[in-house]
């Protein structure tokens, strides 16, 4: 049997590779650079463990850490420092405790929310008016905006709906797809005509667990979330092939490389960027490399400083703050690594890293490493007081490397999915259905089954 190839070695890719590997289905993972992971990358230096990018990943979708227990990183994995969990807001230049009881936008403890000071009295008694607010939407798609206005008001967009919802994606909120990035809320507002009633009466009723279920929201590893990369390519061996750019796929499944080889495939799993998708599909897939190259993308970058604790103003008491949209301000959002989790500084150190990027500052993706470090360390001796120099900095830049999930993104890959992909590729990864650790997981095992008939 020929092998099923896989182009690209990211989470998603390695996902559909271990999905071959226990069906003892032949397969080649091709990846082009001298590393796997993808946006996944921890460096380990000095007693600190410094994430690039995702930090950890949600249980509450279970595929991320059902992988680890599945490839025996099951004892390896480790929740976040909950007793901890503060999280804070920048707005009007200053830090502002996040409203206890909210649920990403929806207000589940009114009392906590009219208590914060975050919001004017006007935005406070927007937000809890939405229940009375009639059901509008019409099952077409619209923006996470448009949404957030309609349902809770443009205050809330500005200080909660934006920095949160819309930074998960590192996207611009005015774009955003509601039916592609919370589906969810507007399968509430269709049922119950609100969004905040039956997201309390969740809260009331949670739902139960799966057995081995972690039990706080989020979860890592131990050494870092690099730590599944490694665990998986110690598994796959030597069907995994570094180094190994693809320079063109052929309708008949031959996958030609960049050094001249040719393999003939018995099916195909892209999980590379949409750019490089477009073109390897371009010959003899237009319609799906038009549609590929229409879902676009965005640069980020993360500067990384850690610290001794005794040169810090204070503790670093929280998991770090977001930024309101009105901020005139470069940082996107702070996340306070050393709280959050245990074991990412060594003793008497603290880790925390800023985002810069996405939509407003994206140009700042291609300052240089001196320039870039520099407007970290002023922007956090503005917000956060300090003054003292790290002892240890780490860059790290995404370019092109978010995808946006733009109105009608759903819409486009139903057209993609249907007609436009041959019945012996799949397309897999974060441009489609979900940006998440979880998400892309369960994308690779899916294209893998399905290409099996399985699924």
């Amino acid at each position: 049997m020929k092998p099923v190839v896989i182009i690209g070695g990211g989470i998603t890719g390695l996902a559909a590779a271990w999905e071959l590997y226990q069906r003892e289905v032949p397969f080649i993972l091709l990846e082009a650079s001298d590393r796997l992971g993808g946006k996944i990358k921890t460096d380990r230096a000095d007693g600190f463990i410094i994430e690039g990018a995702a930090d950890s990943f949600l249980v509450g979708k279970p595929w991320a850490w059902q992988l680890c227990r599945e490839i025996g990183l099951g004892d390896r994995l480790i929740g976040t420092n909950d007793h901890n969990r503060k999280v804070y807001v920048l707005k009007d230049g200053k830090l502002n405790f996040m409203p206890q009881g909210m649920r990403l936008l929806v207000p589940v403890d009114p009392d906590g929310l009219l208590a914060s000071d975050l919001l004017s009295e006007a935005g406070k008694r927007r937000m809890l008016e939405e229940p009375e607010i009639p059901g509008g939407w019409t099952g077409s798609d619209e923006s996470l905006a448009s949404f957030v206005r309609r349902r809770f008001g443009e205050e809330a967009l500005e200080v909660l709906g934006e920095p949160l919802m819309a930074g998960i994606h590192t996207a611009d909120p005015e774009i955003l797809s509601m039916r592609a990035s919370y589906p969810d809320y507007l399968e509430k507002e269709r049922l119950y005509g609100n969004v905040t009633l039956p997201t309390r009466q969740t809260e009331i009723k949670p739902r139960p667990t799966l057995p081995g279920q972690p039990p706080t929201t989020f979860v890592s590893l131990k050494n870092g979330v690099y730590e599944m990369v490694e665990g998986l390519a110690a598994k796959l061996g030597d069907n995994i092939r570094l180094n190994s750019p693809v320079e063109r796929l052929d309708p008949d499944k031959t996958v030609r490389l960049a050094s001249g080889e040719t393999i003939e495939a018995e099916a195909v799993i892209l999980t590379v960027p949409t750019a490089q998708a477009a073109r390897l599909t371009q010959s003899f897939a237009p319609a799906l490399a038009a549609n590929l190259a229409e879902i676009p993308t965005l640069s980020s970058a993360t500067v990384s400083f850690g610290y001794r604790e005794a040169d810090l103003p204070g503790p670093l008491d929280g998991f770090g703050f977001v930024v309101a949209a009105s901020e005139p301000t470069h940082l996107l959002a702070s996340t306070w690594s050393s709280t959050k989790l245990f074991g990412r500084a060594p003793a008497g150190h603290a880790l925390l890293r800023v985002f810069f990027g996405g939509h407003r500052h994206e140009a700042d993706v291609d300052l240089s490493d001196e320039a870039l470090v520099a407007l970290a360390k002023t922007e956090v001796r503005q917000v956060m007081h300090i003054e003292a120099e790290p002892v240890i900095t780490r860059i790290f830049r995404w370019r092109q490397a978010n995808p946006q999930y733009k109105i009608g993104h759903l819409d486009r890959l139903a057209e993609m999915e249907g007609q436009q992909t041959p019945q012996w590729l799949r397309l897999a990864g974060s441009p489609y259905h979900g940006i998440g650790i979880p998400d892309c997981v369960n994308q690779g095992r899916k294209a893998a089954r399905s290409l099996l008939g399985i699924e």
